[in-house]
């Protein structure tokens, strides 16, 4: 039987990603007890650092674009802040690949925007003219390509805003909600009228924020920050345990039934929070909360494949000062992005080498994985080669496979969401946490897990968690 400091409140956190490590620290800082119950090896999901030949490929998630100071926090305390590398004064601009195969840096300025020939001057007129385009008073929620074909024009949505989502969340635009993918733009559009007004606005009145915006990473990839966090858990964490059932024991809280390399284990807590994927969550749910289960089951995922890359800095045409090239799809290639990490961060790639990594897949193209190591490495050489200027054979490779990779945010996510969040009300000791459901990147993970431990410490702290 496992069994932890019976004289705190506990939880069991079921999946050691990001989500489960960061509610699970959170919860130690309101001074109640866990135990993180991971089914794999390892503790960060896709999070995963990989170095080899001297090069260092992140499976997943490569940086952290940060403006909260409780991730600044947590970093701090689980030792890893002096960890942090920064955005290299290399990596100034941001690429987004034209009809005629050439990469033009994002203007970053005025003077830039008015030079660029990223839009026509019709598309220029039409963007800039976005501040006379009405409100949509109604609130309701509409995909992130009729929004900015409403606000912004059928140009910007189809140079910027349809890549930018491509490569970033590995989804179509006019399949996500803008409300869930996007909720800051339709909180401006609301408040002010104009989100160019908006922005402004709030630019003129300062941030308020107390933590100003950096990008980083840590020297040895992002797997560094969840490693960091379970070795702070200590035995709290428990690897290579894959839970079968979970029992309400009515008030005495809730029995977890899990085996551990064969071994059968069972776990009393006063509470659990599910951590793991939707598709994981709704199997563990489908007994004790089948209507919930049914709606983790409504949630989507884009799959993606990684080709890691290596060259020859010599080979490769293009002077790669920036982060990386985004793809629009209208070009017909199958690469969704492209990151160059040795820009990006220091060691990353041996001397005289770059590291790039390129995306595959996603809605754009889901058959993408179907395709061979060779094949998927063939389709990213052909790419590269009208990109950046490719002019050799790759120095080194490294391709990942995500078969469900990324939540995708479609229209409905938000009541999905809200029906989840309020499990808590209708199941008392049971929450549920990930990244399908305020944000997929690390920091979202990270916010949404200080203010869910905030939740479940304030329920034991009422003692009213179970009525």
């Amino acid at each position: 039987m496992g069994t932890l400091h019976p004289h705190k409140p506990v939880v069991a956190v079921i999946g050691g990603g990001i989500s489960g490590l960061s509610v699970a620290f959170w919860l130690l800082q309101h001074d109640t007890e866990v135990i993180v119950l991971e089914q794999t090896d390892r503790p960060g999901g896709l999070i995963k650092s990989y170095r080899s030949s001297g090069y260092l490929a992140d499976y997943a998630a490569n940086c952290l674009l940060n403006y909260l100071p409780e991730v600044n926090k947590l970093c701090d305390e689980v030792g890893v802040g002096r960890e942090k590398v920064y955005r290299s004064d290399a990596a100034k601009n941001r690429y987004l690949l034209l009809k005629d195969g050439h990469p033009s840096p994002l203007p970053r300025g005025l003077l830039q925007f008015v030079r660029t020939d990223l839009w026509s001057v019709r598309g220029k007129l039409r963007l800039l003219a976005e501040p006379l385009i009405r409100r949509d008073k109604s609130g309701d929620d509409e995909t992130i390509s009729h929004f900015i074909r409403r606000r912004f024009g059928k140009e910007t949505l189809e140079h910027i805003v349809e890549p930018f989502v491509g490569g970033s969340y590995a989804g179509d635009p006019e399949q996500l909600s803008l409300k869930s993918t996007f909720p800051a733009l339709h909180a401006l559009e609301q408040q002010y009228r104009s989100l160019t007004a908006g922005a402004l606005i709030k630019r003129m009145r300062g941030s308020r924020a107390n933590c100003p915006m950096h990008l980083f990473s840590f020297r040895d990839g992002m797997e560094t920050l969840p490693k960091a966090i379970s070795m702070h858990m200590g035995d709290r964490f428990s690897p290579d345990t894959r839970v079968v059932e979970i029992k309400v024991n009515g008030k005495q809280g809730y029995r977890i039934e899990a085996e551990n390399k064969g071994r059968h284990i069972s776990y009393n807590a006063d509470a659990v929070c599910i951590a793991a994927p939707a598709y994981d969550a709704a199997k563990l749910l489908c007994r004790i909360a089948p209507d919930v289960s049914g709606i983790l089951g409504r949630v989507g995922y884009s799959p993606v494949a990684v080709v890691y890359t290596g060259f020859a800095r010599d080979k490769v045409r293009h002077p790669l000062d920036g982060i990386g090239c985004m793809v629009p799809s209208k070009h017909g290639g199958f690469i969704l992005g492209t990151l160059w990490n040795s820009s990006l961060f220091s060691n990353r790639a041996p001397d005289g080498m770059v590291a790039i990594t390129n995306y595959l897949g996603g809605k754009r193209h889901p058959e993408a994985l179907e395709r061979t190591n060779d094949e998927l490495l063939d389709v990213t050489m052909n790419d590269l080669k009208k990109i950046i200027g490719i002019s050799g054979p790759p120095d080194y490779v490294h391709i990942v496979r995500h078969q469900r990779a990324l939540p995708q945010f479609s229209l409905g996510h938000k009541d999905i969401a809200i029906k989840l969040d309020d499990l808590q009300n209708r199941i008392p000791g049971l929450f549920i946490t990930g990244n399908y459901l305020s944000g997929i990147s690390v920091r979202d993970c990270i916010s949404y897990g200080k203010r869910l431990a905030g939740r479940i410490a304030k329920g034991f702290s009422d003692e009213r968690l179970f009525g």
